[in-house]
């Protein structure tokens, strides 16, 4: 008696047993796509884990992103405050060890007028167009980077090249006045007194209506009689 019901147990155990049927098969999804999830569950897999890896490295990489940014905000700051040569030190090891940041590209532009500070025209023109060609030309820093280098080229007497950064400048929002009025008197120093001519005649032409400036209007025509007066 025993053994028939043991029996009988195990065979109603059996028959009361029912294959799960799975996740996919309780999530109430069409059948096509049980199927094509099944099929393709390997590369599935594989493309959630690249997925999650992706997440991961980009979040470290925006964590160590930031963490660079103010690191090198607080350097720079610490390093404005120095003076003479450790001010110079502790600004290279700015633009050396923060490449990349905004810090580092104003530490550089702060070396280019430390450098016409002493004088230094030429290293101070390399400065300011390294920079300069770091950067978009939509970015705020270029228009006063390409002056910098303007001044500074003018000053050490490469006139060639002040010349055109003059001229580069005349096309750039906000620094017109200051590309026209360079290009002139870099001309003139040359001796080139017919083409600085022909600048101040034309940078007469763009005051126009509203644009009109009496001051500098007044200033520029004195100019291009006197230049007038010389032929």
């Amino acid at each position: 008696m025993s053994e028939q019901s043991s029996f009988n147990l195990k065979q109603a155990s059996e028959e009361a047993y029912v294959e799960p049927s799975g996740i996919l098969d309780q999530l109430n999804l069409s059948p096509a796509i049980v199927s094509f999830l099944r099929a393709n569950k390997r590369i599935l897999q594989v493309s959630a884990v690249v997925t999650v890896v992706l997440v991961v490295a980009i979040s470290s990489y925006k964590s160590y992103r930031q963490n660079k940014l103010e690191s090198a905000a607080s350097s720079l700051a610490i390093s404005m405050a120095a003076e003479g040569e450790a001010k110079v030190t502790a600004l290279e090891h700015v633009v050396s060890d923060f490449s990349g940041t905004p810090s580092a590209l104003w530490a550089a532009t702060e070396l280019g007028h430390m450098s016409m500070k002493d004088e230094a025209y030429t290293k101070a023109a390399t400065q300011y167009s390294q920079v300069r060609d770091k950067i978009s030309d939509s970015s705020p820093m270029y228009g006063l980077l390409t002056f910098g280098a303007a001044q500074a080229y003018e000053a050490g007497k490469e006139y060639s090249k002040s010349s055109t950064a003059y001229s580069a400048l005349k096309d750039i929002a906000g620094y017109s006045d200051e590309g026209y009025m360079g290009m002139a008197r870099v001309l003139e120093a040359q001796g080139e007194n017919n083409k600085a001519l022909a600048v101040y005649e034309e940078y007469l032409g763009t005051f126009l209506g509203e644009n009109a400036n009496e001051r500098i209007t007044t200033m520029i025509q004195e100019k291009i009689t006197r230049l007038r007066a010389q032929k």
